[in-house]
């Protein structure tokens, strides 16, 4: 064999020695694929909390509300029992509390809401679970009917109470305006709730206003002034 075969033999067996040895190495391990991070869940917000029942007003008893120039009556509650008016009574209210001096034509208003209020307060203050509707609505003509006319007024007694003692409590409540008929055959008390409060006594007989006479006190601007709706609640 010449010397230029055995160069080229050689040549072949280094070169298969070198691909076995290629072939053979470990190879490095493909780089792992990083998983995809899971999507962080959705966190559900905490249903709303219900209200909770006022045990104050959840207590309160209904009262028996009669108009008197229709003798009907209705047995209500004015507040749910979470504190709120309940519309749904006070709607029966303004039906109840109409003008029915003409019974075939009966006239109806929204009666002042915060004038149902201390009606319904002082009831409860007296523990007196009857109250006699003498006037509340009364549609406007020939005369304008003050506050009676825009449903703000209601003219009222209470079972078992005086209308001395009635108006005397009355008189503490800011915005308000309170008479109290004497005469023997009134005998009642008038409530219309106001900006400005205004008391008198009346003491003329039915139909008539010839007796009245003001009783306003120093400090009723300053009572006013200090009005917060809270102190209308019972």
């Amino acid at each position: 064999m010449s010397l230029r075969g055995f160069s080229v033999l050689a040549l072949a067996s280094v070169l298969g020695a070198g691909g076995l040895v290629f072939a053979l190495a470990p190879r490095p391990a493909p780089a792992a694929q990083a998983r995809p991070r899971p999507a962080p869940a959705l966190l559900t917000p905490p249903a709303p909390s219900a209200p909770l029942a006022d045990p104050r007003f959840a207590s309160l008893p209904a009262l028996v509300i009669e108009n008197q120039s229709t003798r009907e009556r209705r047995e209500l509650k004015l507040y749910d029992a979470y504190g709120a008016i309940d519309e749904q009574a006070a709607a029966a209210l303004d039906a109840l509390l109409c003008d029915a001096r003409k019974p075939k034509q009966r006239e109806t208003t929204r009666i002042d809401r915060r004038t149902l209020q201390l009606l319904f307060k002082a009831a409860y203050h007296f523990q007196s679970s009857e109250v006699e509707v003498v006037s509340a609505y009364r549609k406007p003509g020939r005369r304008r009917e003050g506050p009676h006319g825009i449903g703000a007024a209601i003219d009222f007694r209470l079972r078992g109470v005086s209308a001395k003692e009635l108006a005397s409590y009355l008189r503490d409540i800011p915005r308000t305006g309170v008479g109290i008929y004497t005469h023997p055959k009134t005998q009642y008390v008038h409530l219309d709730s106001r900006e400005h409060s205004f008391h008198w006594l009346d003491a003329s007989p039915p139909r008539r206003h010839w007796r009245e006479k003001s009783l306003g006190g120093k400090d009723l601007p300053r009572r006013d002034a200090a009005y917060r709706p809270a102190s209308d609640l019972p």
